[in-house]
């Protein structure tokens, strides 16, 4: 089955009117005035070290999204201090020359130059010394937020709303959240969960804001027939030229309007690989049974038996599997039975380093590969 997707990427221009400065107010700026917002590429990843009130100062990493997100990563001084990352949004003060974060960020503010960040509000009680550094500099450049593929897969969309021509509500979409209805794109992969069946493909997306996807293939699942209508019918509106909004943090929306056939909404959350970076997959064997954790932090503790599982480039089992480990940390997504034995796919990232120095793993559920109960 095939079907070509053509989205336009449409750009809204919002004028405002200029209004009359009042006693004592600094006169509007014009309209083509250059700032640091208009002017610099700005986004990326900016570190340093900044001032603080008892220590010679606290390592810091910022990095500015296009779309109005940062990643703040501090650590103390000490190879034993554990590094804290927060993740929120961030705001233009009214010139266009500085930058505020949110509440996560301690609402701090920062002047942005070329290739470097300067601190203009320290956290309460920090040096404010003529000495204390202030500036982070940049140490590596992101893309434009222009890139319509960057901000697609940034999240896993889901669909909250459908409606035909008639802006009438389409029967099985969405199909309730025990079916949700998810598009995900991965490089030049495309790849959407229906209903009932799972498509995937590539994409591209052109200069002109784009975006031609080409689905090659799908599972061929039987379903109820009421999810095989819906199916067919979120094949029909997306073989059809959509026009694609799109608004960013703190709630990313996805719209695709299909003139003349219909509108699909969906609500984005962000992968893991924009809140963890990269990060490997990898085939984690889940035992039926729980054990007790090793050192519990609360009495009681269970934890997940796990063994790593490998296979070859044509999808066959290799190997001798080791000897069953307790999983101490949780794997987002999944959720464990009792006397059910799972084979999953997961992604495994890189977690922040302990007050010891050492890096715990994070692990998504990406697919469940294999499910069986197995008797006591």
């Amino acid at each position: 089955m095939k079907f070509s997707v053509i989205l336009l990427a449409v750009t809204t221009v919002v004028s405002a009117a200029a209004q009359q400065s009042g006693a004592g107010a600094p006169p509007a700026e014009p309209a083509d005035i250059h700032n640091s917002r208009n002017s610099l590429d700005w986004g990326g990843t900016y570190e340093g070290v900044l001032p603080c009130a008892d220590c010679p100062g606290i390592k810091t990493r910022l990095t500015l999204n296009y779309d109005g997100s940062y990643r703040l990563v501090t650590q103390a001084p000490g190879s034993r201090n554990a590094e804290k990352s927060v993740s929120g949004v961030f705001t233009w003060q009214p010139g266009g020359n500085a930058i505020t974060l949110d509440e996560g960020g301690g609402r701090q503010q920062f002047s942005v130059g070329e290739g470097r960040l300067t601190l203009l509000r320290p956290q309460s009680g920090a040096s404010q010394s003529p000495a204390a550094n202030l500036v982070l500099t940049l140490a590596a450049p992101a893309r434009h937020s222009g890139d319509l593929e960057q901000q697609l897969e940034r999240y896993r969309w889901t669909l909250v709303f459908a409606t035909d021509a008639n802006n009438r509500g389409i029967a099985g979409l969405p199909a309730g959240q025990d079916r949700p209805v998810v598009l995900s794109f991965t490089g030049s992969r495309l790849s959407i969960q229906g209903p009932c069946n799972r498509f995937l493909g590539a994409y591209q997306v052109t200069a002109a804001n784009q975006l031609i996807a080409n689905v090659r293939a799908s599972t061929m699942m039987a379903c109820d027939p009421a999810l095989m209508q819906a199916d067919s019918a979120l094949s029909n509106l997306l073989a059809k030229p959509l026009q694609v909004h799109m608004t960013g943090p703190p709630s990313a929306r996805l719209q695709l309007v299909s003139p003349g056939q219909g509108t699909l909404k969906f609500t984005g959350e962000p992968t893991p690989e924009s809140r963890y970076g990269s990060g490997n997959t990898v085939f984690l064997e889940i035992a039926a049974q729980s054990v007790a954790c090793p050192n519990p932090p609360s009495p009681n503790t269970r934890c997940l038996q796990y063994r790593e599982r490998h296979y070859d480039d044509k999808g066959l089992l290799v190997g001798t599997p080791g000897e069953w480990k307790p999983l101490t940390v949780n794997i987002e997504g999944f959720t464990h039975h009792e006397g059910v034995r799972n084979v999953l796919r997961v992604k495994q990232f890189q977690g922040p380093a302990s007050s010891g120095g050492l890096r715990s793993n994070i692990y998504v559920l990406d697919l469940v590969v294999e499910s069986e109960i197995v008797k006591p």
